[in-house]
């Protein structure tokens, strides 16, 4: 089975069963945010804000999430900061899970990879995400005294010329990889884990190689990577050690022609839970992992790249921003299957696809296992955060 990078072509055949700060604050660079997203983001801040007072989130200990291109340079620092401190320290993931695990960043990296078949294109997606994003903030700050929240990747901003977020200079996470004449793409990837043979497209880039600027330069990854034409079947999921540098493959018409306001808009603005989840995959979720390529990529091992938590803060701002249109109706709105498009998985290949419910429970590992339900809330179920 074969698909294409945007999985549009499956998700049209398959039917799936299944101390606050003023509103709108920031976006003081790029192009301005247009006055119909605003209509909508003022709306999810006022609903947020009348939620606090239970369950201990408040006004002083509710944390604000900014775009990163918003924070100014000393945040900016620590948060990168925080990042290398959490790769300096040991693993903690059991050693005979994943040999390959060297530093703490790795174990989240290994929670996302053992997971990945549960997680995307499914009912989980949002929450499983949502909660894991919230537990990198955790890291950072109780671990590594990073003192603010995990900030976000607001691509809109700069869709047509994405060097001029702050996101990519030389202060924060380094730009393109080295340009590669023979691994630039395209690529034919093959999917572990699934009972049956489905193969993605990844487009070609501009680099391919090594992150040689930035903060992150040379930055040393271990798990990984499981995005190949071929499966390994000594290390399927790419969990034995694999020492090498972070690379990247900016795609740029995955920025220009996807992460545009205008999109933004149609994802948040959607009348139904389904319209949105297939409007923020395909439009959003898909592109924005596509436009760094390779590590960042990588449907399994992504979060190597440590772009990937303001990538998925972002993709969880758009949920937030869609939730809060209507508490009542969306703050456990759920559409999905239980595993990726349905497709059963090598080890149960036999199971029919199924809808997945608010009551199922997901693994975020070392026994943590939340239901769908516990993942949705943002301002309690011991979670207490907002986007500015």
């Amino acid at each position: 089975m074969r698909i294409f990078a945007l999985f549009t072509a499956i998700a049209a055949s398959l039917t799936v069963h299944g101390a606050l700060s003023a509103p709108c604050g920031g976006n003081s660079s790029g192009i301005p945010k247009p006055l119909e997203f605003r209509k909508l983001e003022r709306k999810y801040q006022t609903e947020i804000r009348a939620s606090l007072g239970t369950d201990g989130c408040t006004e002083k200990t509710i944390r604000i999430r900014k775009s990163w291109d918003d924070l100014n340079a000393a945040t900016r620092s620590d948060y990168i900061r925080a990042v290398k401190c959490l790769a300096a320290k040991p693993a903690t993931v059991d050693k005979d899970l994943a040999p390959g695990a060297i530093n703490r960043l790795d174990d989240f990296t290994y929670i996302h990879d053992n997971q990945t078949n549960s997680i995307h294109i499914s009912g989980s997606f949002l929450s499983w995400h949502r909660i894991f994003v919230w537990q990198m903030e955790d890291a950072l700050r109780d671990e590594c005294g990073y003192r603010g929240a995990l900030p976000y990747w607001d691509q809109a901003r700069f869709s047509q010329d994405p060097l001029k977020s702050k996101v990519f200079d030389n202060s924060s996470f380094g730009g393109d990889g080295e340009y590669a004449p023979n691994d630039h793409g395209p690529y034919n990837i093959t999917i572990p884990g699934l009972a049956v043979n489905l193969t993605v497209i990844r487009p070609a880039g501009t680099g391919g190689g090594c992150v040689r600027d930035g903060q992150f330069a040379n930055f040393q990854i271990s798990l990984g990577p499981t995005d190949r034409e071929h499966i390994d079947p000594e290390n399927k999921f790419g969990y034995n050690p694999n020492p090498r540098c972070l690379k990247r493959n900016f795609d740029y018409p995955s920025s220009r022609d996807f992460m545009t306001w205008e999109n933004a808009v149609k994802i948040v603005g959607a009348p139904d839970i389904e319209t949105f989840y297939w409007n923020l995959e395909n439009l959003w979720h898909v592109t924005s992992h596509q436009f760094l390529g390779k590590d960042g990529l990588d449907l399994f091992t992504s979060p190597n790249d440590p772009i990937f938590y303001l990538l998925h803060s972002q993709i969880d701002r758009l949920w937030a921003i869609w939730q809060a249109q209507d508490l009542e109706q969306r703050a456990f709105a759920i559409f999905g299957n239980r595993t990726f498009f349905g497709i059963p998985l090598d080890t149960a290949p036999n199971v029919p696809p199924s809808n997945a419910t608010i009551e199922d429970v997901m693994n975020l590992g070392y026994g943590y296992r939340p239901t769908i339900k516990d993942g949705m809330p943002m301002t309690h179920g011991g979670r207490c955060y907002m986007y500015e």
